[in-house]
């Protein structure tokens, strides 16, 4: 199983996971909390440096207003979805004016993923696949590795979401169990056993 760190800042969870091919940081949230993030880092004797990927579940201030910050401190490569593109304008269009954002530059040096990744991601030293799951937000994606980890961002599970929003997110889950997941890391609160999910599917 990859060695798995967890880091939490403001209550939103990012997780940094040892691959064997450089640390893949799973979201990288509030604009202008580098210091904090490196306070953290520094408790598990790891820095920025060792950071070579970022990618973001979805594009909300809490998972996402760091992520430039990181790659010009560490060199990481962002991984990201072609079809979130549109999601970066938003995120920009939150932070405009509060002087502490900088805006994600999408470089020719980050991956660019298209449809299935699987192989893409096999590249770079992640055993695993980033899936689309709407749900939360329309750009959201989780990571599912083949050890069982999958990582959710902001999926909640059905019991915990509207009417509205019930029926994508049961296609979401429906998506993620396909891929045998053992173990979901949420961005907020604690990791929890798929079978929870599977449990609450009787509501779909």
């Amino acid at each position: 199983m990859e060695n798995l760190v967890t880091i939490t800042i403001r209550s939103t969870h990012y997780y940094l996971v040892d691959t064997g091919a450089g640390m893949l940081m799973v979201d990288a949230g509030w604009a202008g909390s580098l210091p904090a993030l490196e306070s953290q880092l520094r408790r598990y004797n790891l820095d920025l440096t060792q950071i070579s990927y970022v990618m973001l579940t979805h594009h909300h201030p809490d998972h996402a207003g760091l992520a430039q910050e990181i790659k010009q401190a560490s060199q990481a490569r962002l991984i990201i979805l072609e079809n979130q593109f549109p999601f970066l304008e938003e995120l920009s269009a939150f932070y405009a004016g509060k002087g502490e954002y900088v805006p994600i530059r999408v470089e020719a040096d980050d991956l660019v993923l298209k449809g299935e990744n699987r192989a893409d991601l096999a590249r770079i030293g992640i055993q695993g696949v980033i899936v689309e799951t709407p749900g939360h937000s329309d750009d959201s994606v989780s990571l599912a590795l083949d050890s069982g980890m999958v990582f959710v961002g902001d999926l909640h599970p059905p019991n915990f979401v509207t009417d509205e929003a019930r029926e994508v997110t049961c296609q979401s889950w429906k998506k993620l169990l396909r891929l045998n997941p053992r173990t979901v890391y949420p961005a907020h609160g604690n990791p929890f056993p798929i079978e929870a999910i599977r449990g609450s599917l009787t509501l779909c």
